[in-house]
């Protein structure tokens, strides 16, 4: 099973209404990060990934679901 983070993590960003740099600056990383992520550029580790989906708020269960 293929999973696409980055399109997940852009789709649920977007449903919040948050925009790359406002998503960064509440998760505590860049908006470079978020922007890489999104364009499957590099895979977050599972921490990283935690990080940034506090900033929504979101469990990694949730974003996977």
């Amino acid at each position: 099973m293929d999973f696409d983070v980055g399109a997940r993590l852009k789709q649920v960003r977007v449903k919040h209404g948050l925009s790359q740099r406002a998503l960064a600056q509440r998760a505590g990383v860049t908006n470079g990060t978020i922007s890489l992520i999104e364009q499957n550029r590099c895979s977050p580790s599972v921490s990283s990934l935690r990080k940034v989906l506090q900033g929504i708020p979101m469990t990694l269960a949730e974003f996977f679901a």
